[in-house]
């Protein structure tokens, strides 16, 4: 084609683009940034736990005109989040980069209608993620809310935290992320088991002492003095981490989820927690997100919440434009895309 039209809608963006850069990648590129195309929240983690039913849908706010024009002319999106159906308002669509590692709420779209590739941000997001999952660990261990607490309340009494070092953590999913966690809790001297949903007999792998498959996830758990979750969120997923997985985790033992909210059976998670069973808990995540303010979550013993924000937001439009001129440069030379997307797996 003469032209390629590039669709970014999503603003954090913007400032990122390197127009002489694209220009270089494909000279007869036109780059399109207005209008913005951006949904809630509360609206994306419905399309991702629930891409087809009549509330998704009902949610959606109808296109634009301007909205409509441009993404009939759009060849490649670069953004976060895209309209639903969107071979049929967008029919010269080839691709579609995504900046987050999670994809579930492009399944509504039906990109494969239209033959349209999909890329996710894995990688982006990583390393801050993995640092922030090392900060939680190291905060109940160490026990720094006690720390606090007391200092808020001018008490000075001893209140020692225990060692990260000599213990066997649990990575569940070792895709970007939970390697990145895996080689930053590797320096502590900690021994580390990694579960991964395609797995041999005899597997081995340079980021972790032990390689298991799914089916292998209650032997893991009853070895681990932490656990960290940072799978896909995918039918096969959902309440991986029921009453008998917390069961499973020995007594006073830690766990973490960066992953999703529907990985986890949340009143099994609050009565191990309840129980004194898990020593203490961190999610970045929840099933339903935002969390409302009267959700029994907020209420757990000893349960460290955040809001979605374990990634961090400094040089995120960089990074992730990095990987897009890789991808660009990719889908011009006809070469496989970095990230590539199976949306009937989930990732």
């Amino acid at each position: 084609m003469d032209q390629l039209v590039l669709y970014v809608p999503f603003p954090m963006l913007h400032p990122a683009i390197d127009r002489a850069r694209l220009a270089a990648i494909y000279p007869g590129i036109e780059i399109v940034t207005e209008p913005v195309y951006d949904i809630a929240h509360h609206e994306r983690t419905l399309r991702e736990q629930d891409p087809h039913s009549n509330q998704t849908r009902s949610l959606a706010v109808p296109l634009t005109p301007e909205q409509q024009k441009i993404l009939a002319r759009a060849h490649v999106i670069w953004t976060l989040d895209v309209p639903l159906d969107l071979p049929t308002v967008a029919p010269q669509l080839r691709f579609v980069q995504a900046i987050g590692s999670g994809v579930g709420q492009y399944v509504a779209s039906n990109l494969p209608e239209g033959s349209i590739q999909l890329a996710n941000g894995a990688g982006i997001g990583a390393p801050p993620i993995a640092e922030w999952v090392l900060a939680r660990i190291l905060q109940i261990l160490k026990n720094l809310p006690v720390h606090d607490h007391q200092a808020r309340e001018h008490r000075w009494e001893s209140a020692l935290g225990s060692n990260l070092q000599g213990k066997t953590v649990a990575i569940i999913g070792l895709g970007a992320i939970g390697r990145e966690i895996a080689r930053r809790a590797g320096a502590f001297g900690v021994h580390l088991l990694g579960l991964r949903r395609r797995h041999e007999p005899g597997m081995v792998d340079p980021d972790v002492d032990e390689v298991f498959g799914p089916a292998d996830l209650h032997e893991v758990l009853r070895r681990s003095d932490i656990v960290v979750v940072a799978a896909p969120g995918t039918n096969d997923t959902d309440d991986m981490f029921d009453a008998a997985a917390f069961a499973a985790m020995p007594p006073d033992s830690i766990f973490v989820n960066v992953a999703r909210g529907t990985l986890v059976d949340e009143t099994a998670l609050i009565d191990a927690l309840t129980s004194g069973h898990l020593r203490g808990a961190a999610i970045d995540v929840a099933r339903i997100e935002p969390l409302p303010a009267d959700d029994p979550l907020w209420d757990a013993p000893n349960l460290l919440i955040s809001p979605h924000s374990s990634t961090s937001g400094e040089g995120y439009a960089d990074r992730a434009f990095e990987l897009f001129c890789t991808n660009l440069e990719r889908l011009v030379r006809g070469e496989p895309l970095v990230n590539l997307i199976d949306l009937s797996a989930g990732y």
